[in-house]
This record gives C-alpha cells, structure tokens and sequence, in this order.
C-alpha cells in the first residue's frame, strides 16, 4: 500500500501491473502505464518490499491469534465475518477480496475451482433464491443462534443450492464464502458452544484445535446430506420401468457433479481432521467418499429392487428384437461400479454393489432366458440351424456386454452364456465337424471352432485337433492313392514324382486354406496338420514302409526339383498365375517343393538325391536358368540351414572357376591348338562333388587324346601339385555323322548325335575308310567282331555290350545275328539309317547306371547316418559322462534331426564306440555306459 501511495497507485491496480508485468517479461516486453514504459527493475523491488510486508503482517496475524487463545476466557471475541444481504449476494462478482476475519494463509488451503464454477450459464441461482420455504404456522420466538449455528445455515443454503442445482452451477462467491465458512467452522470457532450437543468425548480430551468443530461439521453434512437422498428416494417412487431408469440417471449426473463441488468446498476438512482420524484408525471417509456412501445407502438400498427389475425387463425387449435404449442400462450400471467402496476404513469390497446386487442376478437370469431359447430353437430346426443361431446370439451378447458392463465381468458372463449354449450340445456339435470338412463348408467350419474355442482348449478345440488330424491325414492318402493307380504314373520317374507332388500339394493347399480363412491359423489345429501331413507324405501308396524304400518321398521330391530346373521339361513347369513370367511361376512352384520338404522324416536322403541331380545339371549344362538354381539354394538354406547348402555353394563356385579356366586355356593356345573342334573342360574338386573316378580303363581316340594331353599340360603349369582323374563317364560329345545312303538333308547336313565318350570311342572305330585295299571288304564301312571293338578301347566288356547294344536298338550299327548285340556278333554301320530327327540323343542314362547309382546313394546314405549316429552319442556322453542304456537311446533319437534313427542303428554304433574305446559299459552294471576322454 505504501508502494502504491508513493506511485500515485491503489494497491490492487499495483498487484495487477505486477502480475502483467511478470507475464510480459516471460515474453520480452514491457508494461505500459500512462504511456510510459515502467522499469522491470522498478517492479521486481516493489515485488521484494510488498513480499517483506506481507511476512511481517502474517509474524503479527499468528502473534494476535496466540493472544487470543490465551485469553479466550477472559475476552471472548466474534470472529464470525459479516455476511452480505442476499440482495448484495445476487449482484455482487468475487473481485479477488475476502472480508471478514480471514488472513492470506487463506488462499494456500483454497482447492483450483471445480469446473462447474468457474463456467458461465444461461442460469444462475443465487443465494437469495434459495432459501427454505417458511413454514405455514407462525414459529414461536427463538434463542439466538450461536455462531456454529449462524455458519451452518449459510452452509447448508448453499449445499441445497448445489445438490439441487449442480448442473446449472453458481456464483464465485457463493464458492468463496462456502470454503471460507468451513474454514471458520473449523478453525475460529470458541472452544465452548451452547448445548454441546455435538460434542463426544474423544473431542473433549483432544488437544488438537478446532477437533470438536470438525466432527460437528462432519456430522451435520451427513444428517442433512441424508435427509436429502431421503427426498430424493422418494420421489423416485413415482417412476417405475423405463422412465425410473431415466430419472436414476439423471439424478445420478447432477449428484456427481454436486459431490465433486462440495468435496472441494470442504477441502480443509478433508486436509486436516479427517485425515487426523483416519490415521487414528476412526470409521471416517473424505466427503466425496461419504457422498456415494449416503446415495447408496439412503437411495440406493430403496429402490434397489425395482430399479433392477426396471433394468432387467429393458435388456428382456432388447434380446427378443425390440427397440429400447441401452444407454441407460450402461449409466446405471456404471453408477453400481461407482458406488462400489475402495477405502481401507470402512474395509469394504470394491465393487460390491455391483457384482452382489446386478451381476449375479443379471447372469443368472441370462442363464434362465437362453436355456428357454435354447430349448425351443432346437425344438424348431436341426442342431446346424442351431449352431448359426448360437454363433448370432453370442456375438451380440459379447458386443453388448462390452458397451454396459465391466470389463472385470465380461470373462463370467461369457463362461455363463457357454456353459447353457454350447456346453449342453458340446458332443453334437463337434459331431458335425466331420461332414463339414467334407463339404468343404468353411463359413460354417470358422462357426463351429469360435463356438468350441469359448469351451477352452481341452473340452473345446482337443476334440476338433484329432478329427482333423485323422482326416487330413485320409483324405492324403486316398489322393496319392488315386495317383498311383494312374497309368500315367508309371511311364518315367519324371511324371511318377510330378504326379506324386501334385497330389500332395492339392491336399496340403486344400486344408491350409481352411486352417486360415476358418481357423484363424489356430496354433493346436496347425501342428494337428502338421502331423498329418508328415504321415501321409512318407507313408503312401506310392512311398511303402519297408526297409529299401523308406526314402522313396525323398527320393520322388528330389526328381521333382530336378525336373523343374532342368531344361527341355517345360511341361513339367506349370503355366502359373496369368501374366506372371516364367521366373516368378518357377520360383511358385519351388516354394510348394520347399513345402513338401518341411514335412520329409529323411532329410539326408533328399540332400543326396538332390545333390547328384544337381552335379549332373551344372556338368551338362542343362539348368533352366541360374536364377533359378540359386532360388532353390536360397530356400533350402532357410530351412535347412547353411550346412545343407555350403556343398551347393561350393559347386556352383568350380562351374564358375572352370569357365575362366577353359577361357584361359583358350587364349593361350589359340596358335598351338593341335585339334579343330570346341574343347570344353570343367574341373571339379573331389570333396564337394558326388562324382566318383571310371572303374574301367578307356583308350581315347587319337583325336581326343590330343586335346586331353594339351590341356592337362597347361593345368599343371599353375597347379603342379594336383592331380586330374578324368571321370570319361560323365563326359559328353557332340558328333556330326554322313551315312553313305543318306538321302535329303541329311546327305548334305548329316545327323548330328549326342553320346558319351564310351560311345564316341565305339564310333570313332567306325570312322575308317573301307574298300579294296583298306582291309576292309565293305564300302559302306569298316566291319568290326566284339573282341576287336574291347580290344581298340580298353573298355569292360560289359559296358562294350551295353553300347552296342543301345547302337543296334537306334539302328545305327547291324549286327550279323538278327541285329542283336552278342559277344559272338560282327557290328557294321547302318549306310541306310534314316530318322525324321536331325538331333538325336543316344546318351541317356540307362535303368541299370540309374539303379546302380541308387543302390551306390544308399550305401553313401547309410555310412553317413553311422557316422552321425556316433558322432551324436560322443557329444552325448561327453556331455553327461555315463548314461543308461534307454537314456541314451532317447538322447540320440532327440539330437539327430536330418533322420528317425533306428534303434538297432544306434546299438551298432554303441557297440562300434565301445571297440573303439570311446565308450565303456559299467562293470557292475551292464545297462549303464560311461564315457572314455
């Protein structure tokens, strides 16, 4: 103030400026005042000495106050602030003072305003306008009322006003006033009041000031509070059914509102002697507490029963298909969940209003009403109409359950509503699961497994798990089946693996999408397809279980992948999707290979098979495209892992190496090449490939010698220290033949032939000139006896035959006997060959080389799985130390995955582990092995 003077300026102005002043300079400006700008220097001092004279005026205030406590009983003062007319109430606006008795430690106990407060409405109500109807009898003259007295009737004015009117809100004032006169209550009252009658003991000894007025006031709020819910009830007894309901609600908004405002007007009382009882262990609960309290136990508990029964009868109409609004279901149910008590003095349940007095009742009668529907619903149509009913109802029930009930509840009113609907016809419905899938009916299908999934997974989904494993796993087998019937499938192992796939896929594709679009990919129904699927692709028609076929899938899946990659089998690679290229169909289509490789039991079968298929493919150059070999890579390394795939790696990296190598050849001597044909060479290392040296000798023609000789000597000028063994059964030529009798374009163009080199060195005997004085009588060609054809080639004798064999089949050699090869016979060239094929392959794999090399695989498959055997019980039992005899059998079966291990397999090889002395049996007992460091 004395600031204020000095600037020719009112202290409440000075505290405006000041708080404009603060507020500008957190944006870089200035005050201005009189069109002049004011130093922020200049405020901040004003802003110090007016902090320093308000803490000596509150040192004052607390010395004043001590004085008057100490002297109470000699000079009783009124404290009691002078309250406005209701007249000046109605005009007056909160202009930041407070009158009366009260000091700036006021203003720290005043909570932030509630918002129905500081808003501004259509209508207000002050003070003066509600004021309690006078009584029609005259009212014989009273005593004066004492001061506790006097604030309490402004107090209970204005707590009418907002428990009436809570919705419109009020004044400022009246908020001001209303705190400011619990404060009072609370703290300024005379230590004695006439009567006493609020008194008890517990305040009397209490030394704590102001304990006896706050139990008074605690007290007084909860009689007139009461009194109010009292009104309220019965009114309430005016409504029934759907109007009750709204009338609950709307009562119920206003009354929120009211006790969130009057919880703050009592603030103090909340901060101080509440909080003192409640530490004291007392039955006593803050105001907003004690409000919900006295509406469920003065209006709730009264209306309980027809206010439920007005619920019940609205969700009865909704269920049988009428209209009805929901939303007052949701807010009185709402309401029970808030009314539920979570203070730890009264010890009460959270909750309990809701799930003793609604939620059980609600699912009890749930239950009733559906057992009723169930019952006539199958009465009426068969279980299949009563399972889309079922799936309808609870759908509905689960949404409408979301919006009105707790989310606590949800859980027991489902597992109620199964039990009635679906628990009761469990059997019958699961019995309808197997026709479905036979009808392929998937809508109906993704019904029935959300029904039993609702019953869990044993009671439910285990039923429904068997019966689709079982039928997945026949329907499998009547298709490969069906194939292997096929004429067709019989013709070349080509089309037998083709056919055999293709049944698998259609199968294994048919119940995927079934698992996907009806079962969600349900993770039990998933492995369930698994197993089913892993049984049927080993164990077929076409694939019996017996000791030398075991492997036969493997087998049927490797020629499958080769017949794909491998060029001239365009038929074999499906048109795919249209418009898609021929890569992306190829790279499908060796995605559903991959497929049917997850579910072989011998892994190490299919690597074998696919390996050899794959050397041949690189070595002849008969891949269909690179991109494509590198896909299959690719997938079997996800799978399979790089172990699988570093062998492939490898022979992919000698194809590329052999080609710089033959182009440096090439160059190098391309002025001392001592043959004129293409010369082609590819050197592969022996430990990655699946090749194995000739087991025969062969004399090279002079011409091919030549070209072998010149290049392995420039080989051995890099790579002195290794060594070629040239595998001449895998090796290939190209030749252009002219038949005397010839006629067409083959006189002038000849055939041109595909042959191996054993063959080419069969033929290049032929390539001799014949007449008088050659030494041969014939002019169509030399003519040559069995011995002499061994004799010129060096080769076995049985492959000679086999040859010539092949020769006189193709009609290009005559034999002597009936055009047979024999050991006896003399083989001639046919002068008069003749084919509508200017390219002939005469070098196809025979079935005796293609069984031989499948016995050759399994005996290379057998030792490999010895050594993984024992390789995998040393890790074992160098792990564990000693183990019994079955302990060690079911470890080993666990660790091998690339095959099922049989059991006598692993007691050869203990049995081969203990005469090597790795492994020992116990001296004492003989079932027990103990491992040897």
């Amino acid at each position: 103030a004395d600031i204020g003077r000095a600037c020719d300026v009112s202290a409440d102005a000075l505290s405006e400026r000041l708080l404009k002043a603060l507020k500008h300079e957190m944006h870089g400006d200035r005050v201005l005042r009189n069109d002049e700008y004011v130093s922020m220097d200049v405020l901040v001092f004003a802003a110090f000495v007016l902090t320093v004279w308000c803490m000596g005026w509150y040192m004052v205030r607390q010395w004043s106050h001590a004085m008057h406590h100490s002297f109470a009983d000699l000079a009783p003062t009124h404290i009691l602030s002078e309250q406005p007319s209701a007249k000046s109430v109605q005009k007056t606006k909160w202009n930041g003072r407070i009158t009366g008795p009260v000091h700036p430690r006021h203003f720290a106990h005043l909570p932030p305003l509630p918002p129905k407060v500081t808003q501004t409405y259509a209508k207000r109500r002050p003070l003066a306008d509600i004021t309690p109807v006078e009584p029609a009898a005259p009212i014989a003259p009273q005593e004066p009322l004492s001061d506790a007295d006097r604030i309490w009737s402004e107090l209970s004015v204005g707590v009418d006003a907002i428990l009436t009117h809570a919705e419109e809100g009020f004044e400022q004032s009246l908020y001001m006033r209303l705190y400011t006169g619990v404060y009072n209550f609370c703290t300024s009252l005379k230590s004695s009041l006439p009567g006493g009658q609020y008194f008890t003991p517990g305040d009397a000894s209490s030394t704590v000031h102001g304990s006896m007025y706050g139990r008074q006031l605690y007290t007084r709020l909860n009689d007139h509070v009461s009194q109010f819910m009292a009104d309220v009830a019965a009114k309430s007894r005016e409504y029934s059914g759907d109007e009750l309901l709204a009338f609950y609600n709307k009562e119920w908004i206003k009354y929120g509102d009211a006790a969130k405002m009057i919880h703050h007007i009592f603030d103090y009382l909340n901060r101080h002697w509440i909080l003192r009882e409640q530490d004291d262990g007392n039955n006593v609960c803050d105001i907003n507490t004690l409000m919900f309290r006295l509406w469920r136990n003065k209006f709730f508990m009264e209306v309980r029963n027809s206010l439920l029964e007005s619920v019940f009868s609205l969700m009865k109409r909704i269920r049988d298909g009428q209209v009805a609004d929901l939303n007052l279901v949701k807010s009185v149910v709402d309401s029970f969940v808030s009314l539920g008590s979570d203070d730890m003095v009264s010890g009460s349940k959270k909750m309990e209003v809701y799930d003793s007095y609604f939620l059980k009742p609600f699912i009890e009668g749930s239950r009733q009403y559906y057992q009723a529907e169930s019952e006539r619903v199958l009465k009426e149509g068969s279980i299949r109409n009563y399972m889309i009913w079922v799936f309808e109802r609870l759908k509905e029930e689960d949404d409408r359950a979301e919006m009105y009930l707790h989310e606590s509840s949800l859980r027991e009113f489902g597992e109620a509503l199964n039990k009635v609907l679906i628990g009761k016809q469990r059997a019958n419905l699961i019995s309808e699961f197997k026709p479905m899938l036979v009808a392929q009916e998937k809508e109906d299908l993704g019904r029935l497994y959300e029904l039993l999934k609702r019953l869990g997974e044993v009671m439910g989904l285990e039923p429904l798990r068997t019966i689709f494993c079982d039928f997945v796993q026949e329907a499998g087998q009547d298709a490969v089946k069906k194939v292997s019937g096929n004429q067709e499938a019989t013709e070349s192992m080509a089309n037998k693996s083709r056919l055999f796939v293709q049944a698998l896929l259609s199968v294994h594709e048919l119940y995927a999408g079934i698992l996907r679009d009806s079962f969600k990919d349900d993770p039990g129904l998933s492995k369930s397809l698994d197993r089913a699927c892993q049984a049927f692709i080993n164990e077929n028609a076409m694939c019996k279980k017996a000791e030398d076929t075991e492997a036969d899938a493997a087998r049927l899946l490797a020629t499958y992948c080769d017949t794909l990659l491998r060029k001239g089998n365009a038929n074999a690679r499906a048109a795919g999707e249209a418009g898609a290229s021929s890569e992306d169909n190829l790279e499908k289509q060796l995605a559903q290979a991959i497929c049917v490789y997850r579910y072989l039991s011998n892994f190490d079968v299919f690597h074998a098979s696919y390996v050899r298929f794959f050397a041949r493919r690189l070595v002849n150059e008969q891949s269909v495209s690179t991109h494509g070999e590198e896909t299959m890579i690719s997938l079997l390394k996800e799978v399979s892992g790089v172990d699988v795939t570093s062998r492939l790696s490898r022979m992919f990296s000698d194809i590329t190496v052999s080609k710089d190598k033959i182009d440096q050849f090439k160059e190098s001597t391309q002025n001392t090449r001592t043959f004129d044909y293409e010369f082609d060479m590819k050197v592969l290392n022996t430990a990655s490939w699946p090749f194995k040296a000739p087991e025969t000798k062969l004399k090279l023609p002079a011409e091919l010698e030549r070209a072998v000789d010149q290049y392995t000597e420039f080989f051995h000028k890099d790579r002195g220290g290794r060594r070629l063994n040239w595998l001449w059964q895998y090796s290939k030529a190209e030749i252009r033949m002219f038949f005397p009798k010839a006629t067409g374009p083959a006189a002038k163009a000849g055939y041109m032939f595909q042959v191996s080199t054993f063959q080419l060195a069969i033929l290049m005997l032929f390539n001799q000139d014949s007449g008088p004085g050659t030494g041969y009588e014939s002019a169509d060609g030399p003519t040559l006896t069995f011995d002499q054809i061994v004799a010129a080639t060096e080769l076995d004798k049985d492959i000679v035959l086999d040859e010539l064999a092949l020769f006189c089949k193709a009609r290009v050699m005559n034999s002597n006997t009936a055009n047979k090869a024999t050991e006896k016979s003399q083989y001639t060239l046919n002068a008069g060959f003749k084919s509508k094929q200017m390219r002939i392959n005469l070098s196809r794999a025979k079935k005796s080389d293609q069984k031989k090399e499948a016995k050759d695989m399994q005996r290379a498959v057998a030792v490999d799985r010895s050594a993984s055997i024992q390789a995998a019980i040393v890790r074992i039992m160098k792990a564990r130390k000693q183990l019994p005899h079955r302990e060690l059998i079911q470890a080993t079966i666990e660790n091998i995955k690339l095959f099922h291990p049989q059991v006598t397999d692993i007691k050869q090889s203990i049995d081969k582990l203990i005469d090597t002395g790795y492994l020992e049996r116990d001296e004492n007992t003989r079932d027990l092995y103990k491992y040897l460091a």
